[in-house]
């Protein structure tokens, strides 16, 4: 497998750009290749599978020479029949795949058993994701337009080795005669100079706009010469000043053996199991997540997955208003998942799985070290009480189990964790690192007399060099099966009741009552508390079983509602939606973001106001946070993370973690 190298900002795999020339796959060439079945219905796509579908294609008279895919993943089962399959019980396998040529959209759908197409669809009016190939040509169109070239000699540039291109998607299309185009817009970068910061020199005020069907320049803007940034800096640790001594080492480690049972894509970790799937768009798909409660497995999710990431950037300036990215939906997760290596991203311990994908020739490509798992001690008890009237203490540790991808998306490094503790919570975790995106500015600080202007939308982070200010609004689908599928969503409101005998003057009470039909979630977080309750069971003291979503960051999108960039992004207006559960619903933004000028996904489905009271539904959470540069942030971040918790609430009888082994006898532990 040949290294991840990183080309036009993003992560791409080697292998990956050697096939995109591939010629198709014969039936004597998919012999060759190891026939390595499915365990499990909700596996991802094996390399025989993604095989099998692109001679199923090809066939079929569907697979054209300039054919690409854009993806190729798992038809997931109806759900009642994932629940009630138990392993080695037999499971249908379909595939669908989507596919581009000559400008035109298509979705196939694949029997993966009988090899064998069983649906094909051409998708109008819709734009798919970029593919590798689109995103490594796109960049040296410009070099080839007399207009860009004229404008690169007026900033002094006419040698083009250093100068690195970016594939940006162009946000909303809704003029007529653009329609239909597949849109980039391209500014460049000088790297000359750079190590490992590809960032730190934008050539501003200047971007091409190309049409990647016709693989043409439409435009160049030129908004006039802004002096570049004297020096390109780095974050190498040989040019970091190297003050600090070396600490000694501190270690996870499991000298007894792991704790953690990884077989395929299904996880055993103390009293949790689950299964993991790696999709290119949504990357890590977490599915089947049920707690060991004294013998009995019991549901509390049927999955859990990232959906959509919306970064809108805030300066009105042409080459910078249309940046408001589907992070997602656009580029894709699991296509742009980064490696993780052992010692550094995940413990040395750490299991780590690989992700096999389809290639946009319809072969199948493997990335190496997608997602580790691992577990580590928190340091934390998980619950502790010293008695100081008998004088006694008891005390347990806390260990957790981390699900772990990485995925890069141009300047931006993301780290989403699935966390999971001993005492029945799950933290869902968002860390944001990499670099700032930057803009070239006149000022050198704020002393210039251009300063004020020059910092309106973003702070100075360096000579010359702003970095703008943006939003984050990462939407995770939370599809909970709280003791099975009849489940409704509570609120459990805080009311303040006068007082009108006695000392005290108020208080507050809780009123619980179910929130009947889906939609966006109004009521303000800290007002009241929300969770996912079972119609059906009990616990010992009568309560309804339930989870708690228990709110993180909870920023939400402040562009005005007919800002051209919120309308595709409507989800990002609440924190929490609620929808009645349909299997075809798993992007926030809708299957197709990219250019969409209309309302799609959530808003556009939960308008049907649909019941969801004793029903099987999915909670929507959006990990919304602003980010204001600092200069601590260049010329690379330190890491910042958000979240929310799943905490059970009456779904056990008493405390889960009661009976975990103190620290001494588990250290004892043969």
């Amino acid at each position: 497998m040949a290294a991840m190298s990183r080309a036009c900002g993003w992560v791409l795999t080697g292998l990956v750009v050697a096939m995109l020339v591939a010629p198709p796959p014969s039936h004597a060439e998919s012999r060759m290749w190891p026939q390595v079945a499915a365990m499990h219905p909700m596996d991802g796509l094996t390399a025989d599978e993604i095989q099998s579908v692109s001679i199923v294609l090809h066939k079929a008279g569907k697979f054209e020479s300039s054919t690409r895919v854009v993806s190729m993943t798992t038809e997931e089962s109806p759900k009642d029949e994932v629940r009630a399959w138990r392993p080695g019980s037999p499971f249908t396998r379909r595939a669908i795949a989507t596919l581009l040529t000559d400008g035109h959209l298509y979705q196939a759908r694949v029997d993966l058993a009988a090899r064998s197409l069983i649906g094909w669809d051409e998708i109008k009016d819709k734009q798919a994701a970029l593919t590798i190939d689109e995103l490594m040509s796109a960049g040296d169109l410009p070099k080839q337009d007399p207009r860009w070239i004229s404008a690169m000699a007026k900033r002094g540039i006419t040698d083009f080795s250093n100068v690195l291109c970016l594939p940006l998607t162009v946000g909303p299309v809704s003029d007529p005669a653009l329609q239909g185009h597949r849109l980039l817009n391209v500014p460049c970068l000088d790297t000359s100079g750079a190590a490992n910061n590809l960032w730190g020199k934008p050539i501003e005020n200047l971007m091409a706009r190309v049409d990647l069907s016709t693989k043409s320049v439409l435009s160049v803007e030129d908004l006039g010469v802004v002096p570049p940034p004297a020096s390109t800096p780095s974050h190498a640790y040989a040019d970091s000043g190297k003050y600090r001594k070396p600490p000694k080492p501190i270690e996870i480690s499991a000298p007894q053996g792991s704790n953690v049972r990884v077989e395929g894509g299904q996880v055993h970790w103390d009293n949790w199991s689950f299964h993991v799937r790696l999709e290119p768009r949504l990357g890590a798909v977490l599915s089947l997540i049920r707690y060991d409660d004294h013998g009995t497995e019991r549901d509390i999710a049927y999955q859990i997955s990232a959906s959509e990431m919306f970064v809108p950037y805030m300066d009105p300036d042409q080459t910078w208003s249309f940046r408001a990215y589907m992070d997602i939906g656009e580029y894709g997760f699991g296509v742009l998942a980064s490696e993780l290596r052992p010692g550094q991203d995940c413990p040395d311990g750490a299991h780590f799985l690989n992700m096999t994908i389809s290639d946009t020739k319809g072969m199948p490509v493997t990335s190496n070290g997608a997602v580790c798992i691992f577990e580590r001690p928190t340091g934390d008890p998980i619950w502790r009480h010293s008695e100081l009237l008998n004088n006694t203490a008891e005390e347990r540790p806390n260990n957790e189990l981390v699900v772990r991808m990485a995925p890069v998306v141009g300047n931006y490094d993301y780290l989403v964790d699935y966390v999971f503790d001993r005492a029945g919570n799950i933290d869902v975790r968002l860390g944001a690192y990499g670099i700032d995106a930057t803009k070239g500015v006149a000022s050198r600080t704020l002393s210039d007399p251009t300063a004020k202007q020059d910092t309106a939308y973003g702070t100075l982070v360096d000579e010359r060099l702003l970095a703008v200010n943006h939003d984050h609004y990462m939407t995770f689908r939370i599809d909970m099966d709280v003791d099975g599928t009849a489940n409704r969503l509570v609120e459990d409101r805080f009311n303040v009741r006068r007082l009108d005998n006695g000392p005290r003057k108020s208080l507050w009470q809780v009123e619980t009552r179910p929130v009947e039909t889906e939609g966006p979630i109004t009521m303000p977080l800290n007002a009241a508390q929300f969770r996912i309750e079972s119609t059906e069971k009990t616990n010992k003291q009568g309560y309804h079983t339930s989870y708690q979503l228990m709110p993180g960051h909870s920023d939400v999108s402040l562009l005005a509602k007919d800002e051209p960039i919120q309308l595709r992004a409507g989800f990002s207006a609440y924190t929490l939606w609620a929808s009645a559960y349909a299997a075809d619903e798993k992007y926030a933004a809708g299957l197709y973001p990219n250019e969409n000028a209309e309302v799609d996904g959530l808003p556009k489905w939960t308008a049907a106001k649909r019941g969801i009271e004793d029903h099987d539904l999915v909670l929507w959470y959006t990990v919304g946070f602003r980010h204001v540069p600092r200069a601590e942030d260049w010329p690379v971040m330190p890491g910042l993370w958000h979240g929310f918790r799943l905490r059970p609430f009456n779904f056990f009888d008493r405390n889960p973690a009661l009976d975990v082994p103190p620290a001494v006898e588990a250290r004892g532990a043969k």
